[in-house]
């Protein structure tokens, strides 16, 4: 699997990372079973992924402990470890103790990418996190600074008061709002960009119907994409893949997170997986190319789609924006 470089650093990510939301929030997602998250990891590893994301709110801590747990006894100089750290942790002086927790919990002594996790929405000063955040760096316990969720103007804020190599934003082929002027900045500027939710969390798999119904206790059934008329909308992106896939003869899945793959200004996708099953289909993802041409039909196809969405609060919020 190819490496690709990250930001400004001397860092190199895998061209697929592998995501391990799915391995401890069960609030979100349901419960996960231990047993097949450590095969997941197992698999994403033979498979040639060498970069893992996760997170402390992914389970307060239980999805860093699996992967702690998993990856323990392989190479750790070969693999790059990525963490977040999550709001109530953004004072000053909460992000030594936040970044050492998670530490402990993957049983680890360094992280190669530490991530603002969402922007504060109880005013913490930015400066002040970037400033903790820059302190662990010159000590070697983190390796480079990324922001998530961040708009583009407070990923300009937090790069006045510190390095920030990587941003994480949400995109697919249905969820586009980093784009433009964000793309052309961050690449002027060296600035990695390592996008969540390629599949819309299920979205572009094609398994879904209109009359599908999320219970409550699935966090999807709050989510703007998954209502309707948004939901029916992104589920025509999802049919327009079909054709692709059988003249690649690969799933609706691959085709989605290959295009985000080829996308200009993409570092490289972040693709989640419940199981080793569902790991070795995604890794499918890499051993293949759109041409050109397959990749502008499908780009344009979405666009018809996504430029039509109002500006919700983010991926998970359907409050629409009014300023």
């Amino acid at each position: 699997m190819k490496k690709n470089k990250l930001g400004n650093t001397d860092i190199r990510i895998s061209e697929m990372i592998l995501g391990t939301w799915l391995m401890g929030d069960a609030g979100y997602w349901g419960a996960s079973d231990r047993l097949e998250s450590e095969k997941a990891i197992h698999t994403a590893w033979e498979g040639g992924i060498t970069t893992f994301d996760t997170a402390y709110v992914y389970g307060n801590g239980l999805s860093e402990e699996v992967l702690g747990k998993a990856v323990k006894g392989l190479p750790r100089e070969e693999m790059t470890i990525i963490s977040k750290i999550w709001r109530p942790d953004l004072p000053k002086d909460h992000v030594r103790p936040a970044c050492e927790r998670s530490l402990k919990f993957l049983g680890m002594d360094y992280l190669d990418v530490y991530f603002i996790h969402y922007p504060s929405i109880a005013g913490d000063p930015i400066e002040d996190t970037m400033e903790s955040l820059m302190q662990l760096k010159e000590e070697g316990k983190i390796r480079s600074i990324g922001v998530s969720n961040f708009s583009l103007e407070q990923l300009k804020e937090a790069r006045r008061y510190g390095d920030v190599d990587i941003i994480q934003p949400c995109y697919s082929l249905v969820w586009r709002f980093l784009d433009g002027p964000e793309f052309a900045y961050c690449k002027e500027n060296h600035v990695g960009v390592i996008p969540y939710s390629p599949l819309a969390q299920g979205l572009l798999t094609g398994k879904y119907k209109s009359d599908k119904v999320f219970p409550k206790t699935d966090g999807r059934s709050e989510a703007p994409l998954f209502l309707h008329p948004y939901f029916d909308g992104a589920l025509k992106v999802a049919d327009f893949l079909k054709s692709y896939a059988e003249k690649y003869d690969r799933t609706q899945a691959q085709i989605a997170i290959r295009w985000l793959m080829q996308t200009p200004g993409i570092t490289a996708p972040i693709v989640g997986g419940r199981n080793a099953a569902q790991v070795a289909e995604n890794l499918k993802a890499t051993s293949f190319e759109l041409t050109a041409a397959d990749y502008k039909e499908i780009d344009d196809y979405s666009r018809q789609f996504t430029d039509t969405l109002p500006r919700f609060v983010n991926f998970f919020n359907a409050t629409i924006m009014t300023d």
